[in-house]
């Protein structure tokens, strides 16, 4: 039988050791450090810097399909006046 177990430890590195000794069968389904710490200032700067950049690939992409279009109409008169 499969069970799912879920620990909260501090010493996941120990289990996962144990684990391996034992030669258990075992998956690792999520794996994420848990911290209490009150969030740094390079942390708020590093999600300002990827909110920012994802504004800037859309208004970019904005930008670009009204290029392509006005490419396009261009490319028809040239076309037409041939």
């Amino acid at each position: 039988m499969t069970e799912l177990l879920i620990i909260k430890t501090a010493d996941a590195g120990k289990i996962k050791t144990l684990l391996d000794k034992g030669k258990s069968d075992y998956q690792i389904i999520y794996d994420e450090p848990l911290t209490d710490k009150k969030s740094s200032k390079k942390d708020k700067l590093r999600e300002y810097i990827e909110t920012k950049s994802k504004e800037d690939i859309f208004s970019d992409y904005g930008k670009a399909l009204k290029d392509k279009e006005l490419e396009a109409e261009k490319e028809l008169l040239e076309n037409d006046l041939d």
